[in-house]
C-alpha cells in the first residue's frame, strides 16, 4: 500500500530551557545568528562546524546551516548521545522536548524545503525536491527501528546516518506551524503548558514515553 504523505510528521528535538525563545519568534536557522545568551545547544559542534560547509545539493548555493532541520524519527541516536554524554555535553532526559509539524503544512510553496536519505552533514547523503518520491527516497525501515547499534540486527552498518534523515526548511518556520508538544512526562507537561500560556498559545502537550530511552528515565 502506498505510503500516505498527509500521515507523515517531523521533528524537532528542543531542551525545555529554549522553548520561550522559539516561541516568540519560531525556529532559526543557525546561519541567521538568532541566538542569545540563554541559549542552549544540544548538538555535536563537529557536526554543526561540517553542516557549514555542506552544501545543499538542490539549492548550490546554500548549505545546511541555512536551514531550519527536522528529523523524521524519534528516539534518534542524537537523543542517545545528549542524555549519554556521548560526544556532547550530557543532558537529563526529561529536558529534551519535541516540537512536531505535519510533513504537508512544512512542504509548501510558502517555504523553500527539501529532504534527505541521511544526516545531512555526511557527504554521501542525498538531497530531493520532490515529496512524490519519499516513500523510496528515505528508508523507512531505518527511521522506524530502534536497533541502531553497529552491530544492529539487519547487518546494516549505514543505520545511525539514514535514521537521521531530515527535513530542511529554508531561514525560519514561525511558530504556527507548531501542531502539538511530545514530552517525557506529566511534570514537564505542566511546565510546558505554563509557558504557553505566558504567550497566550493554544497547542496541545502529550506524554509520549515511547519517544524516548526508558531507561534513562
Amino acid at each position: 500500500m502506498p505510503m500516505d504523505i498527509d500521515k507523515i510528521w517531523v521533528y524537532r528535538i528542543i531542551p525545555i530551557q529554549n522553548l520561550e525563545y522559539i516561541l516568540r519568534d519560531g525556529l532559526h536557522c543557525k546561519n541567521a545568528g538568532k541566538t542569545n545568551k540563554g541559549f542552549v545547544t544540544i548538538g555535536s559542534k563537529d557536526i554543526i562546524t561540517q553542516r557549514d560547509a555542506r552544501i545543499v545539493k538542490c539549492y548550490p548555493d546554500t548549505v545546511v546551516n541555512d536551514y531550519v532541520p527536522f528529523y523524521f524519527s524519534v528516539r534518534t541516536p542524537m537523543l542517545y548521545n545528549i542524555v549519554t554524554g556521548r560526544g556532547v555535553p550530557a543532558r537529563p532526559q526529561k529536558d529534551i522536548i519535541y516540537l512536531c509539524y505535519k510533513l504537508t503544512e512544512l512542504a509548501t510553496d510558502d517555504f523553500e524545503w527539501c529532504f534527505t536519505d541521511g544526516n545531512a552533514a555526511k557527504a554521501i547523503t542525498k538531497f530531493f525536491r520532490r515529496l512524490d518520491n519519499i516513500e523510496n527516497k528515505v528508508d523507512w525501515r531505518s527511521i522506524n527501528s530502534t536497533d541502531f547499534r553497529d552491530a544492529n540486527a539487519d547487518g546494516d552498518e549505514d543505520r545511525v546516518r539514514k535514521k537521521h534523515a531530515e527535513f530542511l526548511v529554508k531561514d525560519h518556520v514561525p511558530i504556527g506551524y507548531i501542531n502539538c508538544i511530545a514530552v517525557l512526562n506529566n511534570t514537564i507537561k505542566k511546565q510546558v503548558e505554563t509557558i504557553l500560556e505566558k504567550f497566550d498559545l493554544s497547542i496541545d502537550v502529550f506524554i509520549q514515553p515511547t519517544y524516548y530511552f526508558l531507561w534513562n528515565t
